[in-house]
């Protein structure tokens, strides 16, 4: 007789499909499907292209007292522009390494803004909400968001002048096209799209409190001139506007720059302090500065500055 070993019954297939539906429904009923973990949340995302615009830029921005001298030493890479809407950003503050750009000067006695600038390009985009799960909320806050572009080469520096007078700072101009007026047709570089502008404000905030409140720099009992030293990052809101569709667009920015603090050294020269801005102003008056921007500390006129601020000249 022949000796047999055990013998060996495959289990029915459809025994493990329902052991592994008994287990689904047991997952299914006592912890719940991953959604249950999660909730919908609204954020921002980007959306169509609605077009690239060749827009008058500035690179700095500075307020010009009247018979004060402004200057700027500004690390070439280190200025940008930033753009949110809801959780969607555009655009960041660089941060390094430092690759000095140079340092510019207006000087005289017309006061206004001082803008370093140039020509970019900027591409426009819609925003859109999306829901999305597990993320934290952000819904849209503006339509649109600007995204610079390369520079084309056509740039230089100018003080947009005060209207109707240039005697103080309180008419300061808080907008510009490229022209050389603001409703003028002569355009400092060629090539900008037509009814393009940019708003910004670098003013004088008569009603800022705490860190915001206007400081007084008494130089009445003084006789020739007095320097002031911005530090840091420089913050000012920015507003592009652009044709689209037979009507404006616009984004709500910030124009961002920076030095080096701890100076730095070129090629040739001695090592020199590298900072946002340097401010020289007539002695006789009573000033009155302010920030803008936020402040870690008020301004104190008697150390660095932490970023940018607004001059008003009054008689002593």
């Amino acid at each position: 007789m022949e000796a047999r070993g055990p013998v060996r019954r495959d289990r029915p297939r459809w025994l493990f499909a329902v052991a592994g539906a008994v287990i689904a429904a047991v997952i299914v009923v006592g912890v719940g499907p991953p959604e249950a973990f999660l909730h919908s949340v609204t954020v921002c995302r980007l959306g169509p292209e609605l077009g690239t615009y060749v827009i008058w830029t500035p690179l700095v921005l500075l307020n010009k007292p009247f018979e004060a001298n402004v200057s700027n030493w500004v690390d070439g890479s280190a200025w940008n522009y930033t753009f949110s809407s809801g959780s969607l950003s555009v655009g960041a503050l660089p941060t390094g390494p430092f690759d000095y750009g140079g340092g510019d000067a207006i000087v005289g006695p017309g006061g206004g803004i001082y803008a370093d600038f140039q020509n970019h390009n900027w591409t426009f985009y819609e925003t859109e909400n999306k829901t999305v799960m597990g993320a934290t909320s952000g819904p849209c806050t503006q339509p649109y968001v600007a995204e610079l572009g390369n520079g084309l080469g056509c740039g230089g520096l100018l003080t947009i002048p005060l209207l109707p007078n240039n005697s103080t700072d309180t008419t300061e101009p808080h907008i510009w096209n490229g022209t050389t007026g603001l409703n003028g047709s002569e355009s400092l570089c060629p090539t900008e799209t037509p009814g393009t502008y940019v708003w910004f404000d670098t003013s004088f905030d008569v009603n800022g409190t705490g860190n915001y409140r206007p400081v007084n720099w008494n130089l009445c009992d003084l006789s020739g001139d007095s320097s002031l030293q911005l530090l840091g990052v420089a913050r000012i809101p920015i507003n592009v506007t652009v044709p689209y569709d037979g009507r404006d667009i616009s984004s709500k920015g910030y124009l961002n720059w920076y030095g080096e603090p701890g100076g730095g050294t070129l090629p040739g020269l001695t090592t020199i302090s590298v900072d946002s801005a340097y401010y020289s102003v007539p002695d006789g008056w009573n000033w009155t500065l302010a920030p803008v921007g936020p402040a870690a500390l008020p301004i104190n006129p008697s150390a660095p500055l932490p970023g940018l601020v607004a001059f008003e000249r009054s008689a002593c």
